[in-house]
């Protein structure tokens, strides 16, 4: 897969987040934690969930990980991917795969293999990336998953 298939589009994500019951949330400035989003929403801080751009091996994933976690354990996702090694892609590089700054990596639109925390399934709705600092995405995990096509669950 090359890196130019992978790019976001914003108006495909807008309406397949739209059509799918999400929300794109509008808010004044950047939420540049998982903290921060969890106190602006008013939301339990497992509510948000990150997507994190991660390369494993020469391979790119997307991880949307649960707020709630203290962490990534790196080598386990890296087992769990079938790779010997795993780690966060840098911010120069999630730029060029996503077309997106880190921190703002949409939920949904990216033609990239994915793997999700399965605790994010004990919520209604979790809230993460909508391609842009200034706005999020509220929607279902369950739709969250089937829309990306996970085949990996980490937790």
């Amino acid at each position: 897969m090359t890196e130019k298939t992978m790019a976001w589009n914003p108006q495909t994500f807008a309406a397949l987040a739209v059509r799918h019951g999400g929300e794109v949330l509008e808010h004044d400035k950047p939420l540049r934690s998982a903290r921060e989003g969890a106190a602006h929403f008013g939301i339990a801080l497992a509510q948000t969930a990150p997507t994190l751009i991660v390369e494993a091996d020469g391979d790119i994933f997307a991880c949307i990980l649960s707020g709630g976690r203290d962490g990534l354990d790196w080598a386990k996702l890296a087992r769990l991917l079938g790779r010997s090694h795993a780690r966060l892609a840098d911010r120069r590089r999630v730029r060029d795969i996503t077309g997106c700054d880190a921190g703002a990596v949409p939920l949904l639109g990216l033609d990239l293999p994915c793997a999700m925390d399965r605790l994010l399934l004990a919520h209604d709705f979790v809230y993460g990336g909508a391609g842009d600092p200034l706005r999020t995405l509220k929607i279902s995990p369950r739709v969250l998953a089937e829309l990306n096509r996970v085949s990996l669950w980490y937790g």
